[in-house]
């Protein structure tokens, strides 16, 4: 779920707190990549529905006709930014969209390599940081409230496909979502997955815990009162949903398993073959098997590690980060060039998932 190897420093995952989202800037490259026919445009995105009692917020990334522009506003000291255009005009036409749930203390600008990918690629592309889960928003209730983070999404599409200026450029017939670690946990929910209390209650309160996740839920008071445990297992699934992309998902062992097997949309399972943070077995290879055969595409990125789903980092970052937040810099390990290559395939992977 976005964590380093000690969980129990809560900075690990932060990879905002130094210099990335304090800085929040984006940069754009030159160059226009293959296969591109569109710029990246960006802007921030506030919701504005009838939640005051928790305030969404965040980034929406969308084509543009202009690819050859780039504005340089590269601030960060560790992380590469994402190539963008602030505030750029969009076209005039309707895209899919697709909604990223971030991972656990993580925020918009972890995947914003990926917006800006797919916005060269005609998509749009629309993340919120999830209150009490995300960088700066760590409220305990809103963090024990976890049932909360799907319907997060839900009030995503809904203000974007509403009354929003955004209506008119998405097709309402591609509309879909990806998250990773906790964020893939949150789709899955999205998609029509529920929370299982016994296997909550086995797994995490037996003899033998379920490494990483029950550590997290049980941190955040998940599932506590009887209250809390009927809101967990309610059914959160968006009928909106037309696929959804886990990214080495963290949370499998909790999730019920028949309604795994009513699943009725394809899914796209991505696993970090290096399995630095998670064990595959109980995470991306337990929830392929889980989902219905004929639906499911699973991926194991042989050489990818957990971070490899997040932003690049440049070559200081890792030794600014072991310097000054000393454990962190696992979020920077083979986070350059082996990094790029590997978004490269997990763009691949997705582009042909969404568009076959």
């Amino acid at each position: 779920m976005s964590l380093s190897a000690s969980y129990l420093r809560p900075t690990l995952a932060l990879f905002a707190s130094l210099t990335f989202l304090a800085h929040a800037a984006f940069a754009s490259s030159p160059e226009k990549p293959g296969g591109a026919d569109f710029g990246p445009g960006v802007q921030e995105l506030v919701i504005d529905d009838s939640r005051t009692d928790r305030p969404l917020s965040g980034h929406i990334w969308y084509p543009t006709p202009t690819p050859e522009r780039s504005p340089q506003a590269d601030k960060s000291r560790v992380w590469q930014m994402a190539p963008a255009d602030p505030g750029a005009p969009m076209v005039d036409a309707r895209f899919p969209l697709l909604i990223v749930s971030h991972g656990m203390y993580g925020n918009t600008f972890n995947q914003a390599w990926l917006g800006s990918a797919l916005a060269r690629r005609g998509y749009i592309v629309a993340m919120v940081n999830h209150p009490g889960t995300s960088s700066f928003l760590r409220d305990p209730d809103h963090a024990r409230q976890l049932w909360e983070r799907p319907k997060d999404l839900t009030r995503l599409i809904s203000f974007l496909t509403g009354n929003s200026d955004w209506s008119d450029r998405i097709d309402p017939k591609r509309i879909y979502a990806a998250g990773h670690s906790l964020g893939g946990f949150t789709v899955m929910l999205a998609g029509g997955v529920r929370f299982d209390t016994t296997l909550y209650d086995e797994g995490c309160f037996g003899d033998v815990r379920i490494p990483v996740v029950c550590d997290i839920l049980r941190g955040w008071s998940v599932a506590e009162t009887p209250a809390d445990r009927r809101a967990m297992s309610q059914i959160l699934r968006d009928s909106r949903l037309q696929k959804i992309i886990s990214l080495d998902l963290g949370g499998t062992p909790v999730l019920s398993r028949s309604s795994l097997s009513s699943v009725a949309i394809p899914v796209l399972v991505l696993g970090a073959g290096r399995a630095d943070m998670l064990d595959q077995d109980l995470e991306s290879r337990a929830l392929a098997k889980a989902l219905p055969t004929e639906l499911v595409q699973h991926i194991e990125l042989e050489s990818a590690g957990h971070f490899d789903f997040m932003g690049v980092c440049k070559p200081e970052g890792y030794a600014i980060l072991k310097e000054h937040e000393p454990g962190d810099e696992i979020v920077c390990l083979k986070g350059t060039d082996k990094r790029e290559a590997q978004h490269r395939l997990i763009l691949n992977e997705i582009l042909s998932f969404l568009e076959n």
